[in-house]
């Protein structure tokens, strides 16, 4: 006997409405989920600790989701993001509007902001850096580097094998006027 499923029950039915419920304007991330994030944090850390923050976009068929959000406990957590009205990388101002709300939510923290290469933008490391946030991002093996007292090196000329990480600090990146010393992640 095939049993029937109720109306409510039904995954459209339920889809449909959670639909219409977070297209509602009270529903938005800066009223509702914005200040769970921050109760979740002081759950978990206390003022003035360091925090680790991952930033990345993604690419699902037509959508382009902008993403950042806090590691806790090996996970990493949704803060805030943003879907691109484009395909393909984001730029410095859609990168400073999504960090922005989370610099205001976070600013009793030390925090690091974690990136690939798409992220690496000498105006970017400035703005970081005059909110005092540290930045780490892997990069391009075409990438300058100077260590103090030496002549600049593109990454790839490194004795670097493949899958081992190095953690290099006290350089300059890049030959471009302004970029100062920070770290790199390799």
């Amino acid at each position: 006997m095939k049993m029937k499923v109720p109306l409510f029950l039904s995954s459209f039915y339920v889809r449909h409405h959670i639909q219409r419920l977070l297209k509602l304007s009270a529903m938005s991330v800066t009223l509702i989920w914005l200040p769970l994030i921050e109760a979740i944090i002081k759950l978990k850390f206390t003022k003035g600790e360091r925090l680790y923050l991952a930033i990345d976009r993604t690419q699902w068929s037509d959508k382009n989701l902008f993403m950042i959000a806090v590691i806790i406990e090996k996970r990493a957590v949704p803060i805030y993001w943003q879907f691109l009205e484009k395909k393909g990388a984001s730029n410095l101002v859609e990168q400073q509007a999504l960090i922005r709300p989370v610099l205001k939510l976070l600013k009793s923290y030390e925090l690091v902001v974690l990136g690939d290469r798409e992220f690496y933008s000498v105006e970017r490391a400035k703005c970081l850096k005059s909110n005092k946030v540290y930045l780490v991002l892997r990069q391009k093996k075409d990438t300058c580097i100077q260590e103090k007292g030496k002549n600049y090196q593109r990454l790839d000329s490194l004795d670097i094998t493949p899958g081992v990480k190095r953690f290099l600090t006290g350089l300059k990146a890049r030959k471009e006027k302004g970029f100062s010393k920070g770290a790199i992640g390799i």
